[in-house]
């Protein structure tokens, strides 16, 4: 230090402490932070739902700075009390994580917090049948549109794969006949996509088409109004449907299973179905795919080392009058 400088008792720059803020008002700053990335509102609407339900849980609208190990683990107990599925719970506990996580990144929450999976039990979804899909796609004989759109909108579901909020967000223009394509514009990962349209549903679109006459810019899959298919429009549609054509199951979301499952069935190559199907990784592929006993045995022969020496051994059973 140089002669006759005195030293300072202080800093010359006083960094201020960080402004304690409600759980709420962390979530609200979340939303600005996903808006600024361009999440998509979807998304951030279910990170907001769930971080609703977590201040009704624990009843307070807590500080930040009250935010512990304790009380997420004590959430999640009371999550599991309550006769939640596992699944239910897991999507419950990592749609708040984020929020969480952005709080410590800030400094409004002190504590490190982790988040625990609670071990799910792996359910095998029963997916649409042949038989079912048989009924659902037999054409229907009525002059009623909205009967017709929804044998339509099946025909769409169970020839790509689509999610329900993409078939609801398509337009007319996102079809391209020509090419044999589906557009997609607006997706879960805010990824475009390409979905390729079959022989048999090129055909049932491009007479849709004719029928319905609309501008380019207009939903593909409209109400009476003109106006895009509300999600419980959709799904009603759909149960009432299937329900009339003597099928029990009737999840929008069980076409996307049944696609998937299908597809593997026939060899479709992995990588081939992701990029079809939008998942970001090979595990959310997997969990897609419904598993038979009989998709194994039918290729048993195929892969068992046992089979490529067989011939060596025949003569072992030939008094069994095994083949």
């Amino acid at each position: 230090m140089k002669k006759g400088w005195k030293k300072a008792n202080k800093p010359l720059v006083q960094i201020a402490e960080k402004r304690d803020i409600r759980y709420s008002d962390l979530v609200s700053l979340y939303r600005k932070d996903c808006e600024k990335r361009n999440i998509a509102e979807v998304t951030i609407k279910g990170y907001e739902n769930a971080c609703r339900y977590f201040i009704k849980a624990i009843e307070t609208d807590l500080y930040c700075n009250e935010i512990t190990q304790a009380i997420i683990d004590n959430f999640v107990l009371a999550l599991n009390k309550t006769g939640l599925k596992p699944t239910t719970v897991n999507s419950y506990q990592f749609k708040i994580s984020p929020v969480i996580h952005f709080g410590i990144e800030k400094g409004y929450i002190k504590e490190t917090i982790v988040f625990n999976r609670v071990i799910e039990q792996e359910e095998i979804k029963e997916i649409y049948t042949i038989d079912e899909l048989e009924k659902l796609l037999k054409r229907p004989k009525t002059k009623s549109f909205s009967l017709y759109r929804t044998w339509v909108i099946i025909n769409t579901l169970v020839g790509t794969g689509i999610r329900s909020k993409e078939l609801r967000e398509l337009k007319i223009k996102n079809v391209d006949l020509k090419n044999q394509i589906i557009i997609l514009d607006h997706t879960k990962n805010r990824e475009g996509r390409l979905l390729p349209v079959s022989s048999s549903l090129y055909l049932v679109l491009q007479e849709y088409l004719d029928i319905r006459n609309g501008k380019m810019g207009e939903p593909l899959f409209c109400n009476i109004f003109g106006e895009p298919l509300a999600r419980t429009t959709l799904q009603d549609s759909v149960r009432k449907y299937c329900k009339n054509r003597g099928v029990n199951k009737t999840s929008v979301h069980l076409f996307r299973h049944t696609f998937i499952t299908m597809s593997v069935r026939k060899g479709v190559p992995p990588l081939l179905l992701k990029r079809i199907t939008g998942h970001k990784t090979m595990k959310m592929l997997d969990h897609y795919y419904s598993f038979d006993i009989s998709d194994i045995v039918n290729i048993v022969d195929d892969i068992s080392p046992l089979e490529d020496i067989k011939i060596k051994s025949k003569h072992q059973f030939k008094r069994y009058n095994v083949k």
